[in-house]
């Protein structure tokens, strides 16, 4: 399901940036799960944000 919103467009676009910047310039790899805190603390963020726009959306 793709976002009606702007503002969940913008997120996605940022998260999608945050993480490529992450792994081309400072060798993040996404699949270390909790074992980096930096990117789990980031996909905690990225989801929530994600989950919110979505409940305010249906509201």
């Amino acid at each position: 399901m793709r976002s009606q919103s702007i503002a969940g467009t913008a997120v996605g676009v940022l998260a999608f940036l945050v993480g490529l910047v992450g792994y081309v310039a400072f060798g993040w790899r996404f699949g270390d799960g909790a074992s980096n805190p930096l990117t789990f603390g980031l996909a905690v963020v990225a989801v929530a944000v994600a989950v919110g726009l979505t409940v305010r959306d249906r509201l």
